[in-house]
């Protein structure tokens, strides 16, 4: 059943959503594999040549926050594959610097990728997927629930991704649902280089935090997220992959 079911997955060539990426399609689904720097697909080809398969995987180059490139996208999916099932709204940057530091141009960029990447890509995929069961996976981080320093753009993002969560949530169901990862510190780049996880004190001062006394691996994500598909009757939900940290 799983090969005729069609996943788009933003931002999925790089850190969670690659991993995912390389997951789904390993398992027969067929793919809709978003990018935006060709190096970035360069470099996932060469670590995993399954996503190389065209008959498995459409990679679209495509800015999120721009409504004709994923209407494009969108488009391209249904002329390949006839379908969209599944949303993984993946895709992100990261702009930190202090609150009176931020400019204009930092703000609106992290809002944009995020916030309305979300937004744009949640609605061509509704209107992609008119008749069919489907869902939403949004990804949020705690930091929009409890913020953190040097991080107002991302955090404000990701605290109006839980709100717009819940809105699609309610408008959308029951045909469609609507739900948020929260991911923890999982053994990304970003979240190993951020909290300097490559030291003895980084990673002690991290794992303290950490209930679960260790690091989030990848598989631990996976396995969330084949929670989420498998949860028929959870939507307007928040789905933690935390180690226990930051309880809420």
């Amino acid at each position: 059943m799983n090969e005729e079911r069609v996943i788009v997955i933003t931002g999925g060539s790089t850190g969670l959503g690659s991993e995912l990426a390389k997951y789904f399609v390993s398992k027969g689904f067929r793919l809709v594999l978003n990018y935006f720097f060709d190096k970035d697909l360069e470099q996932l080809y060469k670590n995993s040549s399954e996503l190389e398969n065209v008959d498995k995987v459409f990679a679209v180059q495509a800015d999120v926050a721009e409504r004709e490139q994923v209407k494009g996208m969108f488009d391209g999916a249904i002329d390949k594959f006839g379908r969209v099932d599944i949303l993984m709204n993946f895709a992100g940057i990261n702009r930190d610097a202090p609150f009176s530091e931020i400019t204009d141009e930092m703000w609106d960029s992290v809002i944009a990728a995020h916030l309305k990447g979300h937004f744009i890509c949640g609605q061509e995929y509704v209107a992609h997927n008119p008749d069919r069961e489907g869902l939403i996976i949004n990804i949020g981080a705690a930091c929009g629930q409890i913020g953190r320093k040097n991080g107002a753009n991302f955090c404000s993002a990701k605290g109006a991704i839980f709100a717009l969560t819940k809105c699609m949530a309610l408008e959308l169901a029951p045909r469609i649902r609507v739900n948020c990862l929260v991911p923890g510190s999982v053994k990304t780049r970003e979240v190993m280089d951020r909290y300097y996880l490559e030291t003895d004190d980084g990673l002690k001062k991290e794992l303290a935090t950490l209930p679960m006394g260790r690091l989030g691996e990848f598989e631990d994500i996976i396995h969330m997220v084949q929670c989420m598909i498998d949860a028929k009757f959870s939507t307007g939900t928040n789905f933690y992959a935390n180690g226990g940290q930051y309880m809420h």
